[in-house]
């Protein structure tokens, strides 16, 4: 199956639409506003599926039952649910193209850890798009910290922190005067579209947060590494290594506000430790796929504690 294109656009990735039902490619053929791209696509158990389109839900008709829930993970994951189970089990599926998928259903759990999922009662599909003109603020803000502290960006769920990082990595390694980047991309959907030959960028695929910042501060001898959704205190202790070898960390995290993300016990170390430069809120504007920044310096931050 091709990709679903209505006047030029591209609405839905071919491998992905090759996967769904063709009553929901169809809605979503007649439901996406011209000039608009789906980012977002939410499949339920029993209930209404819904895009997400320039930052707005739109709610749709179809209503995939059960069966085809099963199915469609089935498909999912190529007709082997054990090859993927371990990702399964962590909440996501990566399909080609950097599409990720949130999965969420009935969780066996045993020794307080999560041994498999059955009755699938949520896909929240991620479609990741290219966006070259993004990002130029955080590129000089990092030029402007002399690549000695790095930049943290931080914002709620599907504000699009990945995307902007992802624009950042590719402007760093390229253009006149290219640095070499580290993409630690544990879930492989970071990495989408840093494909290009001219870039001098190392591509950490699949390896966890902590490990592929330490080899990409050891081994690959970066000059920056990019990573998605830090968090806990093992990567913190592991990043504190990487900034005392020099390499300055452009990352991501979710949270609403300042206070919020440094109340973390893992934030807060590296917050002592003055790995960041600079904490960066990220804003989608309305309607437009574009962000506003509200920047604060190591210091202004540590004063707000």
């Amino acid at each position: 199956m091709q990709n679903i294109v209505v006047n030029g656009r591209q609405l839905l990735p071919s491998v992905l639409a090759a996967l769904l039902p063709s009553r929901l490619c169809r809605e979503v053929e007649e439901t996406v506003p011209s000039g608009d791209a789906v980012e977002e696509l939410r499949l339920r158990r029993g209930r209404c599926a819904s895009l997400t389109v320039a930052g707005r839900n739109l709610r749709l008709s179809t209503v995939l039952s059960g069966v085809e829930m099963d199915d469609l993970l089935l498909r999912l994951c190529e007709g082997s649910l054990y090859a993927h189970s371990e990702t399964v089990c962590q909440g996501f599926l990566t399909l080609k193209g950097g599409i990720r998928v949130g999965i969420c259903g009935r969780a066996g759990v045993s020794g307080g850890h999560v041994t498999g999922v059955s009755e699938v009662s949520s896909f929240s599909i991620r479609i990741p798009h290219p966006a070259p003109l993004l990002g130029e603020e955080i590129v000089h803000l990092l030029h402007r910290l002399s690549l000695t502290r790095g930049v943290l960006v931080y914002a709620p769920p599907a504000v699009g922190k990945t995307t902007l990082l992802r624009t950042v990595a590719a402007r760093m390694a390229g253009g006149d005067r290219p640095l070499r980047v580290a993409v630690v991309d544990t879930r492989g959907e970071l990495g989408y579209s840093l494909s290009s030959p001219a870039l001098l960028l190392d591509l950490l695929s699949g390896y966890p947060r902590g490990l592929g910042i330490s080899i990409a501060a050891r081994t690959l001898s970066a000059q920056l590494i990019v990573c998605d959704e830090i968090g806990d205190m093992k990567e913190a202790k592991e990043i504190v290594e990487a900034h005392n070898c020099g390499v300055p960390l452009l990352a991501s995290a979710h949270a609403a506000d300042i206070r919020e993300l440094l109340a973390r016990p893992g934030m807060r170390l590296l917050h002592e430790s003055r790995c960041f430069g600079a904490y960066v809120r990220l804003f989608r504007r309305p309607d437009a796929f574009d962000f506003d920044y509200d920047i604060l310096d190591w210091e202004a931050a540590d004063a707000l504690l």
